[in-house]
């Protein structure tokens, strides 16, 4: 009896879990027209308007830059460092964005019915066409610098990138659900990128986690960042291609996402309560 009870609340579980799926569909035009207005409101009162998406990343890179290869003459190519700036902002705007886009739509919220995961969603749109963007000026820079040095790899942009996507999306989830009972979540986000940023490969090349004990490799390669800009770079540079890149990307971004958009979902209802 109480087998066939478990049985029939899963299969009701998975019941409201495809209606609301359904549902997000249909309301797939509605986040894509707040992403890009959201977009464009963004930047409406700025001179460059929607390049500061990649003018951030890019000026921040070009201070590491300076300082690793004029200073501590470590000679990081540009577009090496580049690109592991660009897929870290990528997954940092998704995570802060996902708060501020249940803070900062408040009375949508209060006022419309809908999805609420639609605003984690509208957000992630908002992220990945800047990192589109992000990734034409990467290539600019590297093929004409000579850091590119074969396209055989490039299609593997077609696997990384879903894979990134999801576990941004899971990201974002995340901090929406902790954004309305935990205010404070916009001022630690900072530090916690910050100290993100210093432990994942983005300044420092993998070989140097090749020459730590096999508990520090271990520990730094716990950070799913870690992976994810390994597949990134061997599809940029065409870099020898690891398959344990692409499957431990894979299953961060499927433990991550399914916590992440699972933990929203569950207590979504909620959200419009403590607002």
């Amino acid at each position: 009896m109480t087998s066939l009870t478990a049985v029939g609340r899963t299969r009701a579980r998975a019941l409201r879990l495809g209606i609301y799926m359904g549902d997000l569909w249909h309301r797939r035009e509605f986040a894509w027209f707040l992403a890009m207005g959201n977009l464009k409101a963004r930047n409406a009162s700025t001179v460059l308007g929607l390049f500061w998406w990649v003018l951030n990343p890019l000026l921040l890179g070009m201070v590491y830059y300076v300082v690793f290869n004029f200073i501590f003459s470590s000679g990081r190519d540009i577009a090496y460092l580049l690109s592991g700036m660009f897929v870290f902002h990528f997954s940092a705007q998704s995570m802060t964005g996902g708060a501020n886009s249940i803070l900062q739509n408040s009375k949508l919220l209060s006022n419309l019915r809908f999805p609420r995961l639609v605003l984690p969603i509208a957000n992630l749109i908002e992220s990945t066409v800047g990192f589109m963007a992000s990734l034409l000026v990467l290539y600019a820079i590297a093929v004409p610098s000579g850091s590119v040095h074969s396209l055989r790899y490039l299609p593997l942009l077609l696997i990384v990138l879903p894979i990134h996507v999801l576990f941004n999306l899971g990201l974002s989830s995340f901090t929406a659900r902790l954004s309305v009972p935990f205010r404070d979540i916009n001022n630690i986000t900072p530090y916690v990128t910050r100290l993100w940023l210093y432990l994942s490969p983005v300044i420092w090349p993998l070989a140097f986690v090749e020459g730590l004990s096999p508990t520090g490799q271990f520990m730094f390669q716990l950070n799913p960042l870690y992976w994810i800009i390994a597949a990134y770079r061997s599809a940029f540079f065409g870099v020898d291609f690891q398959m344990a890149a692409i499957g431990w990307s894979a299953l961060s971004a499927a433990i991550i996402g399914t916590i992440g958009i699972g933990l929203f979902i569950k207590y979504e209802n909620k959200i419009v309560r403590h607002l």
